[in-house]
């Protein structure tokens, strides 16, 4: 079975055509197969996205072609004090 980020990645894939005609060297907010907000800024991305959707529930992507893409996926851990 695919995980969430799988499924949100395939989405983004599938739109990346479209999504390159706008949105091109943005990142982008992927949440439940769907574009959820667009940043030029990473840190700007993941404050949104974690205010939209816990932790592994979303993708930010980088909207650029996939010869220039390389998918990182980034886990936020809490630490125990």
């Amino acid at each position: 079975m695919a995980t969430i980020n799988e499924i949100n990645y395939a989405w983004f894939k599938k739109n990346l055509p479209d999504l390159m005609k706008e949105h091109e060297g943005k990142f982008l907010i992927i949440h439940e197969e769907s574009l959820k907000g667009v940043f030029s800024d990473y840190k700007e991305a993941l404050h949104k996205a974690l205010e939209i959707a816990k932790p592994g529930d979303f993708l930010i992507q980088r909207c650029v072609t996939e010869e220039e893409s390389t998918q990182v996926t980034y886990s936020l851990i809490k630490v125990p004090q």
